[in-house]
Formats: structure tokens, C-alpha cells, sequence
């Protein structure tokens, strides 16, 4: 049966591809659709949790929550080092961690912290940083430039390619993360007092082309400037802040907030505005995922129906020889369950062949998609593509046979 099934599919092949085809685009939409969005979810929400309190200077909270969460967009500006030591002596924070940004490796942002950003990432090769010019290289940047301890990388001035090259200063690879699928994998780390001193180096070169061509260069460097805000020695871009309790919380909040020339903000509540926009496209998308699908079984239908208007005279001669009408329905059953099962094959190894053609993309944008990650619902979505390839068959054959008065 299974060989005779074969045989007749090959004299149809043209027919079947087109109705793989139709529920491969379905199936893929619809798995491609779930995928990216959760694994979106998750990592906002895995990243957000880590603090309850981001300082920085005043202006865009989203811009704020998105530099130092995900090291996307561009620093709001520089604040003093000092407001660490004014939060440490507080006693009212577990943690108050640095944040610099501006300088990058082939455009992966390099940021100037301190070890305790990575207090809950582990290392796959070598040991933490801990001296100026050392570097922990994500576990992306490290794959894809085959970095490892020992090696020194080149940054570069600015969050582009284009950048001047710290060609004097390099950074030496102490330690390369493991994976996290997060912004991380895509980022490098290092002291802030590295940032202080690229940039202090940056500013003498500066200086010296500023003096040479004062008249020209005057405006397009001032720009460079506005556009980059660079962390000079003394200063950072914002403050990851762990507070000790509630009461500590709303102090600092309070305190902050008032203070104009700072902007306090809880990452939780500020990236739950940018989940609820994610909530709301991912809606949308899950109801045109269901318009496909309702129209992928109408086109499957139609297409079964035809597939056995094509066959009737086959059936006939079966039917004349001998051959049942429950045989000639497993036939056709067996044959749209093959189609069905390499149709959604097909679906999944598309879907997550596009995650991993796209993640390089969308990882400049602080989203890391992990290719390989299969989530339960997708099988499920799987399951009914594959019913969709066979239920059509299955109600048209039936009611060929409770019509047939000569079915055994």
C-alpha cells in the first residue's frame, strides 16, 4: 500500500508540491510569528528584573531603559561617578553598578562597567576583568571573531564601524562569556576607567587635529560630540541601582526624580510600556497567522476535492478489480498524511532557518534570537497544520464511500 502510494503521488507530484507549499507558508508565518515574539517576551523580561532603579540623566526614560537593558540607541548624556559614592554611603542600595557607552569593536558596544554586571553570567574561557584595557568578550562577538583569552581586539571611537581606531590602546581578552541569549552575547565589557582612558587619549588626538584646522573642523567635531556623548574621566552614562527594600526604593525614586538634572526610572515599569506595544503587534500578527490558516484549509480542501475529481476514473478501476473503497481511502489518506508530514517538516526547518538568518540583524537592535529554541506551542501548531492535510481527504473519501453501493 505504502509503495502504490508512492507511485501515485509521483504521477501528482505537481498538484502535492502546491499543496505542501500552501501549508509550509501557513505553518511557517504562524511558527516564525510565535517564536520571535516569545523569545522577545522572555528576554525583556529576564533582563528587566535584574534592577529596580536606572539613573541617568533627565530626558528619554525608553532611551534610558533600552541603552543600558539591551545596549541599543545612544546614551542620554553623562552624570557624575560621584552619585555611586553618594549611593553607596546612603546604605540604602545592595548594588549601584556604573554604565559607560561609546566606544565599539566591529560595532558590538563596548561598555564600561564593573564585574558586578556579570555577577550572575558565567564564563566559558578565562577569568573576569579587573585591571584598565582588559575585556570580557561576549559569547556572539567572541564566535564570530574567534576570540580568546590572550588576544587583543582594536575599539573603535563611536557605535559604528566607521569610528577613529584606538590602535594605541588595545583592549587585551581576558574571559569570553557563555551563551545567554541576551544582549549580551552581542557586547564587550571592560572597567569604566578603560572608557575614561580611551577617551582621555581620544581627546588629546582631538585636541591636536582641533588646533590644526580650528576654522574647519570646528562645527562637524562639535557635532561628533553632541552625538556620541562620551563619558569623560570622572563621569558615566547612568547607574544600575539594587535598592535594600521598598522604603529605600521610593526614597531614591523620590529624591531623584525631583532633582531635574537626573532621571530615575524603574526598567520593569518602563519596559513593560515597550511589552505592551510588543503585546498588542504580536495580537495582530497571531490574527493574521489564523487568516492564513483558515485559508490555507480552504485551500487545501479545494485542492483535495480536485485531486479526487482528477482520480475519480482511478477509483474506478480500482474498484472494478476488486480493490475496496476503505483501501483506496487509506490510499489517499496515506498519501496527504506523507504531503503533511513534509509540509511541516519543512515548515519548522524554514521557520528557524529564517530565526538564524535574521539574528544577526535584529542583534544589533539588542534582540538575540536563539535559532535552535523549539517552544511546545509550536508543535502544537504543527499538529493542526498536519490535521488540516488530511482532513479534507478523510471527509471527502467518506462520503465517496457511504455513496458507493458497492463498498465492502
Amino acid at each position: 500500500m505504502l509503495s502504490f502510494a508512492f507511485k501515485s503521488m509521483a504521477t501528482r507530484r505537481a498538484k502535492l508540491v502546491m499543496t505542501a507549499l500552501s501549508m509550509v507558508l501557513a505553518a511557517g508565518v504562524a511558527l516564525l510569528a510565535y517564536n520571535i515574539s516569545t523569545q522577545v517576551s522572555e528576554g525583556i523580561v529576564n533582563t528587566a528584573a535584574k534592577y529596580d532603579i536606572i539613573i541617568g540623566p533627565s530626558g528619554s526614560a525608553t532611551q534610558l531603559a533600552m541603552n543600558t537593558m539591551f545596549f541599543t540607541d545612544k546614551p542620554l548624556g553623562t552624570i557624575p561617578y560621584a552619585v555611586i559614592d553618594d549611593l553607596n554611603r546612603s546604605g540604602q542600595v545592595n548594588a549601584a553598578i556604573p554604565f559607560s557607552m561609546g566606544d565599539s569593536y566591529n560595532a558590538a558596544p563596548i561598555v564600561g562597567t564593573d564585574p558586578a554586571l556579570l555577577s550572575d553570567k558565567a564564563l566559558l574561557k578565562g577569568e573576569m576583568f579587573s585591571q584598565p584595557l582588559e575585556a570580557v568578550v561576549g559569547f556572539d562577538v567572541a564566535k564570530t571573531y574567534n576570540l580568546n583569552p590572550g588576544d587583543q581586539i582594536i575599539s573603535s571611537h563611536g557605535l559604528s564601524h566607521d569610528g577613529a581606531a584606538h590602535a594605541d590602546h588595545p583592549l587585551n581578552v581576558v574571559g569570553v562569556l557563555k551563551r545567554t541569549d541576551t544582549a549580551y552575547d552581542n557586547a564587550v565589557f571592560t572597567p569604566v576607567s578603560t572608557i575614561w582612558e580611551l577617551h582621555d587619549h581620544h581627546d588629546e588626538d582631538h585636541d591636536e587635529d582641533h588646533d590644526e584646522e580650528h576654522d574647519e573642523d570646528h562645527d562637524e567635531d562639535h557635532d561628533e560630540h553632541e552625538e556620541h556623548h562620551h563619558a569623560e574621566a570622572g563621569e558615566i552614562c547612568a547607574v544600575l541601582v539594587r535598592s535594600k527594600s521598598l522604603a529605600d526604593y521610593a526614597a531614591l525614586m523620590n529624591w531623584y526624580t525631583d532633582n531635574t538634572d537626573y532621571l530615575a526610572i524603574n526598567p520593569n515599569t518602563v519596559l513593560r510600556e515597550v511589552m505592551d506595544n510588543v503585546d498588542l503587534s504580536r495580537k495582530i500578527v497571531y490574527i493574521l497567522c489564523a487568516v492564513i490558516l483558515v485559508m490555507n484549509l480552504f485551500v487545501v480542501s479545494v485542492i483535495a476535492l480536485l485531486n479526487m475529481y482528477d482520480s475519480r476514473r482511478e477509483i474506478a478501476l480500482m474498484r472494478l478489480i476488486g480493490v475496496s473503497m476503505g483501501k483506496i481511502n487509506r490510499l489517499y489518506l496515506i498519501q496527504n498524511a506523507l504531503t503533511g508530514l513534509c509540509a511541516v517538516a519543512l515548515s519548522l526547518l524554514c521557520a528557524h532557518l529564517c530565526l538564524w538568518g535574521i539574528r544577526g540583524f535584529v542583534s544589533r537592535m539588542g534582540i538575540v534570537l536563539n535559532a535552535a529554541r523549539v517552544y511546545p506551542l509550536e508543535w502544537a501548531i504543527l499538529l493542526c497544520v498536519f490535521a488540516l492535510s488530511i482532513l479534507p481527504t478523510a471527509v471527502l473519501t467518506r462520503r465517496m464511500a457511504r455513496k458507493d453501493s458497492l463498498e465492502t
